[in-house]
């Protein structure tokens, strides 16, 4: 009977130990089984992290480009008003031009048919009175024959030259859009 009683001790002992095996390897399972986890939640928080990270400065640059473009906008809208100020201005000023001036400008485009024989002369509204008859008699070029229309160029300024059915527009506002694509690169370059 103490054979048998020793025998069941060592089976028992040996039980004991073998559970003591499985609870020890459960254990160490485990731990290896948390470090995972906390581990993976480690890297899911720094993706969602990074991912945050990258959403905001990605809606940063967004925004920041936005208002970059806006502010672009308007300043190129400030100056288009500045620019568009500048032509209204000379337009204007050429609408309420002098007589004097106005004379020397009709003197100018008359020498560039110097060499034809006849021309007719036409003058906007706005310009009515700064020339007449007796004064193109006096200063066209000798060769030169000018009619002058007694119809006007209604709401505009300047004249128009019409030769063997050709017209040719010397209104101030055909000259300043003419000259508009010309000065307007310099005149950008000195005011901004």
């Amino acid at each position: 009977m103490a054979d048998l009683k020793l025998l069941t001790e060592r089976v028992v002992e040996k039980e004991k130990a073998a559970i003591r095996q499985e609870v020890e390897e459960a254990k160490v399972q485990a731990e290896d089984d948390v470090q995972a986890a906390e581990a993976e939640e480690v890297q899911k928080r720094a993706k969602t992290k990074e991912e945050i990270k990258a959403s905001y400065e990605q809606e940063y640059t967004i925004r920041k480009n936005t208002l970059d473009i806006k502010r672009r906008n308007e300043v190129l809208a400030g100056k288009q008003a500045i620019l568009t100020n500048v032509f209204k201005e000379a337009k204007f000023k050429l609408d309420h031009l002098e007589k004097e001036p106005f004379k020397a400008f009709t003197l100018n485009v008359l020498n560039q048919f110097k060499d034809e024989k006849e021309i007719h002369l036409m003058v906007g509204e706005k310009s009515v009175g700064s020339i007449d008859n007796a004064w193109l008699t006096l200063n066209k070029p000798d060769t030169l024959s000018v009619i002058l229309s007694e119809e006007t160029v209604p709401k505009q300024s300047g004249l128009l030259i019409e030769k063997d059915g050709i017209e040719y527009n010397f209104l101030f506002d055909a000259l300043i859009e003419d000259a508009r694509i010309d000065i307007l690169p310099e005149i950008s370059k000195e005011l901004f």
